[in-house]
């Protein structure tokens, strides 16, 4: 009974500030918000929402398709994050797409787009496990050339190898089975269409069908799957097998050993320019990797000079390997939109270690609105800021600017988009080994984004002041949350910041709830003619901070009308699945008749949203009103936040 009184309370906002359940070991279950905000004073709960310097209103459109999904249980939400290595990591956005998927409505509409960021070296978003075979080629938009056109993403690989797969497990890491994706489109090319990729599924292909004007192939898994599999086929088949038999050849093999050789030359290196022994360096890696979304050979994913020397490197590797085999078809991809037919909300997380917001324009990321154009986010949430702030002097205006330009771009794909502005975390600057110093720019960046939600009338979910401003990042790293390097989050940090977003999302949304007019419950005669003439119905629902059983009475049932409900309901016509989960759910939550209460006036009431969990968790002795009583809270602070940018020293 308790789990299913904090499913409710978590999906009506509520937020429990009084259990012993450190953020350091919690595994909390999507929804639950029992944390021990005692032990983090320095985190400002009461700053948790999402403001909106302009009003509410351009955020219509996005919570008409919530209400058409919540209370109707139709059409598909879509959600876009973007950002850095933040988002590349997947946790904290992981997280909000865990709480909305599984509870809020309780059904997905499919992954969003993946891609598998194995194959380009670098780390693999937490929320799903990739693989690749063959030997593949990179390009990201933060390197310095990149020389294949990207798309939404922000990378791309490249492979000429006929033995090339790439494998993506989308439930790796789900203690119960979340994806069953029926529809894929890879966005890819190859330079001469000589080679097209195939979707493996119980060990058959599955041919997709090209679409020229989106540079794609979109395929249809004849079954539900979890695991997308990717093969790439040759015009010429033959020609295939010929270079995968060449590939065994002596002269390949001593070319792959004589790069395998550079490569652990190269990695020696590193690690005596660091003074580690190389069983030293082990034990380091293996602990990286138990609480680490940022593997590879750079340690500060902000030390953009790393990255550049690592790109290099690698792709000298690459063109070793390249020189010894003939030519060859090729094949370029950019992303893997998966998806399914079913009602829901989809939740896409974009995000590339260092990337800043003018690694989305045109020169890099020609193909941005094109591969957009496919998935349309009904909201956008903005995370990129971070890698912009972190040099000595921070130009906002150039980084407001940049940020137009950017919104321009995807509202040429969907005009009505919401706009929710996440500023930075603060940060610490290194200045030398192990010297780091506050970073001012966090508070500099943090009222950029407040001008820019003026401008745009978007939101913001000011992190920044919510983790306690300027130097609180030191008290994150102390009390477990956060990184040595004062910029990234441990996982425990970041889905601290998930639960917090989620919920400051699910009381806008309700705040939205309480504006709607109220529809009365579905119930089916069995009689017309006898039927009692119907009350007029309320006009509002109530809003979740402010509801009270006064304000809205329950419908009165005894257990003789229940009965003659539910025969009516038995005799009576078809009605949608949608009128009858309210009348079930109206059924179930209704308070207990007073004993001097008359059983033939039943008093009228709102509609509850046909959310399933809602459903679920509603039993006979956990009245309602009891669970609805619990969400009264105190009006949320406004933050002033001054939109003339201020003056900055000039250093």
């Amino acid at each position: 009974m308790k789990k299913k009184l904090a499913v409710i309370a978590a999906i009506l906002g509520i937020v429990s500030m009084g259990s012993m359940v450190s953020a350091k070991d919690m595994e909390i279950t999507p929804g639950y918000y029992d944390v021990d905000f005692t032990k983090y004073d320095f985190i400002d709960t009461s700053l948790n929402t999402i403001q909106f310097p302009q009003g509410s209103a351009s955020f219509e459109p996005f919570f008409k398709k919530l209400d058409t999904l919540v209370f109707e249980n139709r059409g598909k939400v879509r959600i876009l994050h973007i950002g850095g290595s933040h988002l590349q990591a997947d946790v904290i956005s992981g997280r909000i797409r865990e709480h909305l998927v599984k509870e809020y409505p309780g059904a997905s509409a499919g992954r969003g787009f993946v891609f598998p960021y194995s194959a380009a070296r670098t780390n693999t978003p937490a929320s799903y496990a990739s693989y690749y075979k063959g030997i593949w080629d990179k390009n990201k938009n933060v390197q310095h050339e990149i020389t294949k056109p990207l798309g939404l993403l922000g990378i791309a690989i490249s492979t000429r190898d006929p033995r090339a797969e790439i494998t993506l497990l989308l439930d790796k890491y789900n203690t119960e089975p979340i994806w069953g994706e029926t529809s894929f489109r890879v966005f890819g090319y190859s330079d001469s269409n000589d080679v097209e990729p195939v979707l493996r599924i119980d060990s058959m292909d599955v041919f997709g069908t090209f679409d020229a004007s989106s540079q794609s192939y979109v395929f249809t898994s004849p079954r539900p799957i979890d695991t997308i599999q990717i093969a790439f086929r040759w015009a010429d088949t033959t020609k295939q097998a010929e270079v995968a038999a060449f590939i065994t050849d002596s002269l390949y093999k001593d070319s792959v050993a004589r790069a395998d050789s550079l490569a652990r030359v190269a990695d020696s290196l590193r690690m005596d320019s660091l003074g580690i022994t190389p069983p030293a360096a082990q034990q380091m890696a293996q602990a990286v990797a138990a609480d680490s979304m940022f593997q590879g050979d750079c340690e500060d994913v902000l030390d953009t000079n790393c990255l550049n020397r690592d790109e290099d490197m690698q792709a000298a590797l690459d063109s070793v390997a390249a020189d010894t085999v003939p030519p060859r078809p090729h094949f370029t991809l950019t992303g893997i939109l998966a998806e399914n037919n079913a009602p829901g909300i989809t939740y896409t997380n974009v995000g590339i270690n260092g990337a800043k917001v003018s690694n989305y324009f045109e020169e890099t990321c020609p193909l941005f609105e094109k591969e957009m154009s496919y998935y349309k986010p009904d909201l956008v949430i903005f995370a990129i800021g971070i890698n912009d702030a972190n040099v000595e002097v921070f130009n906002d205006k150039v980084f407001r600017e940049d940020y137009d330009m950017l919104i321009k771009r995807i509202r040429k794909v969907s005009p009505k988009t919401a706009f929710i502005f996440e500023t930075n975390n603060d940060s610490y600057r290194k200045v030398r080994k192990k010297k780091y110093v506050q970073h001012p720019n966090g508070e500099v960046a943090r009222k950029a984004f407040f001008m820019l939600a003026d401008k745009h009338k978007a939101g913001v979910w000011d992190k920044f002041s919510i983790m306690g401003g300027l130097g609180s990042m030191a008290k994150w790293e102390k009390a477990d949350l956060a990184k040595k390097d004062k910029v990234h989050f441990k996982t425990a940090g970041y889905q601290l910041l998930g639960d917090m977003f989620y919920k400051a999302l699910m009381q806008a949304y309700f705040d939205h709830i309480a504006s709607l007019p109220a529809e009365a419950p579905v119930v089916a005669q069995a009689k017309p003619a006898a039927a009692p003439a119907p009350a007029p119905a309320p006009k509002t629902i109530p809003a979740a901070s402010s509801v009270a059983p006064k304000a809205q009475a329950p419908t009165v049932k005894t257990a003789s009308s229940t009965a003659t409900t539910a025969t009516a309901t038995a005799q009576a016509p078809r009605v949608p699945a949608n009128a009858k989960t309210a009348a079930t759910i109206q059924a179930k939550v209704a308070a207990p008749a007073p004993a001097n209460a008359p059983a033939t006036t039943p008093a009228k009431t709102v509609v509850p949203p046909q959310m399933p969990k809602i459903a679920a968790a509603a039993h006979k002795d956990v009245p309602m009103p009891e669970v609805v009583k619990q969400t009264a809270q105190p009006a949320q602070p406004q933050i002033q936040v001054p939109l003339k940018p201020e003056a900055q020293d000039k250093k």
